[in-house]
């Protein structure tokens, strides 16, 4: 399979397809939030969107007709605190909850779901409350387990407890394996890629005459929208997965602030 392409090699021909397309109007902008807008880092909680990248996506989501999106597996509380843009669409849990631009919060999860959830999430703590490196996230609608900062022997424990639990209640539940993490979700849980064509499918986009999407992300778990890309969207992997399904590929996500810059020039 061809891998993506460094976009810098590109951008030429990309920037001018963008351009010709302005008439049909402004490409809809989704990114997914850690490792892509803003760095990872040792803890989650240090996660801070860089003062340069929020300063273009403001100035993106200003510009008439503009549809920016930031989708992510964080909490939409979370999410929404970190990004503090107006005007924009949050995604957060991976699709089971979201905010449009207009700011209302929509939970797709039903309340016996989150119940589940909540009490394995109390389970998972205590199991794995002496394995050093592991961290159990207890979200609104999921449970992740994160074992980036873990040894290998504690990080083996705690996929085999996650995993125990999934198979307790797999009818229930959605197993969904991130970088060094795995997280628990209602079963029927939509992945990213869903969750973005059902939210473009809504919109005036969708008969917009072949308004484009452009979608960055890193994970393995932003795949789901690269796969789901049309003829005429733009994807882009930030990092290096030469197996990802994006077109184009950025190092970092100073190449996503450099390519946001860029992107604002060819539509303002």
């Amino acid at each position: 399979m061809k891998g993506p392409q460094l976009l810098w090699r590109h951008w030429g021909a990309l920037a001018r397809r963008l351009r010709e397309s302005k008439h049909r109007g402004l490409p809809a902008l989704f990114s997914d939030f850690d490792g892509t807008l803003a760095p990872i880092v040792p803890h989650p909680g240090q996660a801070r969107l860089p003062a340069r990248t929020r300063r273009v996506l403001e100035r993106l989501a200003a510009l008439p007709g503009a549809a920016v999106g930031i989708v992510s597996g964080r909490s939409l509380a979370d999410l929404r605190r970190r990004v503090r843009l107006k005007g924009i669409h949050y995604i957060g849990s991976h699709g089971e909850e979201w905010a449009g631009a207009d700011g209302r919060r929509r939970v797709r999860a039903g309340a016996g779901s989150v119940a589940r959830i909540r009490a394995l999430g109390r389970r998972l703590e205590k199991d794995l409350a002496s394995r050093s490196g592991v961290r159990v996230e207890r979200k609104t609608v999921s449970v992740a387990v994160h074992y980036r900062r873990a040894r290998p022997h504690a990080a083996a424990q705690a996929r085999r407890a996650v995993l125990a639990a999934w198979k307790k209640h797999r009818r229930a539940l959605r197993l969904l394996e991130g970088k060094k993490l795995l997280e628990l979700l209602p079963a029927g849980s939509r992945s990213k890629g869903h969750t973005v064509e059902a939210l473009l499918s809504r919109r005036a986009w969708a008969g917009s005459g072949g308004r484009p999407l452009i979608y960055l992300g890193d994970d393995v778990t932003d795949e789901s929208v690269f796969r789901r890309l049309r003829r005429g969207d733009v994807g882009i992997h930030v990092g290096a997965n030469l197996r990802s399904r994006a077109q184009y590929r950025v190092s970092s996500p100073a190449g996503v602030a450099r390519f946001l810059e860029r992107l604002l020039e060819v539509l303002a």
